[in-house]
């Protein structure tokens, strides 16, 4: 998720003489406290410890593998230290291959899941690897996962991001996306943090891993149509759950939406 706080030189006094809060960025500007390779790699284990145990996910885990072709190839993007979503997979005979930015986070997915290939890459700079020549393999991907990966990036790169899935994607593959609302963000998302067609927020107040940061979200609504009208893709399935981390993480609790899509055949 998110991670350093937000540069003091990001904050603007707030009018009713409260406390400060971020700037409004420009509306294609990244989130001001982008997360650092540095922050994750010292984070990995600790991370894995608070978030590698969560129920609600394993749940959306089981729903999506049971949509996809047996042993088929999966895309996780945002792989983390590979617990629980792609050592899950990979126990289930899927041939998972991940992707992430931090390199401590690669090498724990690695030994995590031996079977899987996972590499170091920005989100936003990987493509995918050349076609296998092994005829039983397949170019495209049965499926894409993405859980809680898409913190460090503003609106448009979200939407660019996902405008590629259904090239990722073969025909009749399913993706999963878990991330937060902006409306089930507690204590709220105020009015002025909304974008014009109030799909989006920005400058949310999120405590994560020690840390006060800002979050920047789609409202439910707004994750649903980037997946249909961004990523060409219908959905499935669409729920709700909460994951309260455990006291001693100082972290606040999350209300986790879930999205199971599909690329159509033909």
């Amino acid at each position: 998720m998110s991670a350093p706080t937000i540069p003091a030189a990001q904050h603007a006094p707030s009018s009713s003489g409260g406390p400060e809060q971020p700037e409004p960025p420009p509306h294609h500007a990244a989130p001001p406290n982008v997360p650092t390779k540095e922050f994750f790699d010292t984070k990995g284990l600790d991370y894995e410890t608070i978030y590698g145990h969560n129920a609600g996910l394993l749940k959306a885990v089981d729903k999506f593998a049971a949509r996809l072709r047996p042993g088929c190839r999966v895309l996780d993007l945002g792989c983390g230290t590979g617990r629980p979503v792609a050592h899950t997979l990979a126990a289930r005979g899927f041939h998972v291959h991940g992707v992430d930015f931090s390199e401590t986070m690669v090498g724990l997915s690695r030994t995590a899941v031996p079977s899987g290939t996972f590499e170091c890459a920005h989100l936003l700079d990987w493509v995918p690897p050349a076609p296998a020549t092994d005829e039983t393999d397949q170019e495209l991907f049965g499926g894409i996962v993405a859980t809680s990966s898409f913190y460090e990036l503003a609106r448009e790169q979200m939407e660019t991001l996902v405008s590629r899935w259904r090239g990722w994607l073969a025909p009749g593959g399913a993706a999963l996306l878990m991330m937060v609302a902006a409306e089930d963000v507690v204590p709220g998302t105020r009015p002025e943090m909304y974008d014009a067609d109030g799909r989006f927020a920005r400058g949310i107040p999120f405590r994560f891993m020690g840390d006060d940061c800002f979050l920047y979200l789609f409202t439910r609504a707004g994750w649903r149509a980037l997946l249909e009208e961004k990523g060409g893709l219908v959905v499935r399935e669409q729920w709700a759950g909460a994951f309260v981390p455990a006291g001693q993480a100082d972290c606040d609790a999350e209300m986790n939406s879930f999205f199971i899509v599909e690329k159509e055949e033909g």
